[in-house]
């Protein structure tokens, strides 16, 4: 019974963080499932593919309600997700993942200052997805973060969505409120068909899997709701506390 309750509020509290800032959770799910109940990482990453697929999705129709949504970019960063992974897989080979997660945790910790530090729109009617339009600009740069998302998904299995709300924020200069619900459905496609195929292998643990996934589906409300309620400049804190304790983790991977 521990076990379900410490599931359900890891679930909860990693899905609402993660859907309020526009990140799936999985850089948090997976080593909670190795690290604290000893699951093999296949099943550790199909539980949290599957969890994250709820996640995502419910998540979506909040932010879809809130009109958060730029549907068009979403899209264009599932669009270089598979070539992206499929390098991103090869690199492994080359270069020892340890260290590849190293140097992505650098890269991170490099943007938590940034997404501070960067000004952003004050005004609310800029917080809407119709306020923002589809230039090459963003038709470019949505591109360039598929493509480098699925690289990192295919290097070190998780953190894809912080590619995408880098580019987004830094280089589009996208609210964080229309960013993260951008993300969060950009996810949704993809999870969906990740989800079954970690299904058809069997590494879905439903002891594991079945309180987790209630408890972020509760925290998936949550998020997007918290969300809309507080201020941009606050939202950039958190995504930028995210980005520091994931730049963390991954810094310390080499050592461990």
């Amino acid at each position: 019974m521990i076990a379900e309750i410490t599931l359900f509020l890891s679930g909860f509290c990693i899905a609402t963080v993660s859907t309020m800032v526009g990140l799936g959770g999985g850089v948090f799910f997976v080593p909670l499932l190795v690290l604290a109940f000893g699951l093999p990482t296949q099943k550790a990453t199909g539980i949290s593919v599957l969890t994250m697929t709820f996640t995502t999705t419910l998540a979506t129709i909040q932010y879809a309600r809130q009109k958060r949504i730029n549907y068009k970019v979403g899209i264009l960063l599932d669009v270089l997700d598979a070539p992206g992974a499929i390098i991103g897989a090869y690199l492994t080979l080359l270069i020892n993942s340890n260290w590849l997660a190293f140097i992505f945790g650098c890269f991170l910790l490099l943007i938590s200052i940034l997404v501070i530090r960067k000004p952003y729109p004050a005004r609310e009617e800029t917080l809407y997805a119709d306020a923002f339009r589809l230039s090459f600009k963003v038709i470019f740069f949505s591109l360039i973060a598929s493509f480098l998302s699925g690289v990192v998904a295919g290097m070190l299995g998780a953190g894809g969505g912080t590619v995408d709300e880098t580019v987004m924020v830094l280089a589009l200069n996208m609210p964080v409120k229309m960013s993260s619900a951008t993300s969060v459905f950009g996810m949704a496609l993809t999870n969906f068909i990740a989800a079954i195929s970690h299904i058809e292998l069997g590494n879905i643990v439903p002891t594991y899997a079945a309180p987790l996934a209630v408890g972020a589906i509760f925290g998936s409300q949550v998020g997007p709701y918290v969300s809309k309620h507080v201020s941009e400049g606050a939202l950039r804190k958190i995504l930028s506390g995210v980005f520091l304790i994931i730049a963390a983790r991954m810094i310390i991977i080499p050592f461990i």
